[in-house]
């Protein structure tokens, strides 16, 4: 059992980690395909930031705070297609790392929800 909650923290933690790098990355331009700053870059900073701090707080209760992962794997799903489309239609660069990162965090955050199942059941 303890193994399980060691796969939810490490689901909080990874995604919270992507979610700071994030707020900071976006409000770059050139990473955004822009030449300068825009207000929607700010938003997604402050949105990432705050969904950051939600995924720590989810790690002082892994079990009962799981749930947290089905709208996280929702978000990183939408943001790693977002990503490889604008990609796709030659507005950024595509990066390999960014989408298998994307791929990755899914996959772990999937598992750990999926694993942990028994545990919440318990509860």
């Amino acid at each position: 059992m303890n193994s399980k909650i060691v796969w939810l923290r490490i689901s909080y933690w990874s995604a919270a980690i992507a979610d700071f790098v994030i707020a900071v990355s976006v409000l770059i331009p050139e990473n955004m395909g822009l030449s300068e700053f825009a207000l929607p870059m700010g938003l997604m900073s402050a949105v990432a930031f705050s969904w950051g701090i939600l995924l720590l707080i989810a790690d002082r209760k892994p079990v009962e705070r799981r749930w947290i992962l089905i709208p996280t794997i929702i978000v990183v799903s939408l943001l790693t297609g977002v990503r490889v489309y604008v990609a796709m239609v030659e507005i950024i660069d595509f990066s390999l790392v960014y989408t298998l990162v994307g791929f990755l965090l899914i996959f772990i955050m999937t598992y750990s929800y999926i694993n942990s199942r028994d545990i919440a059941i318990k509860d």
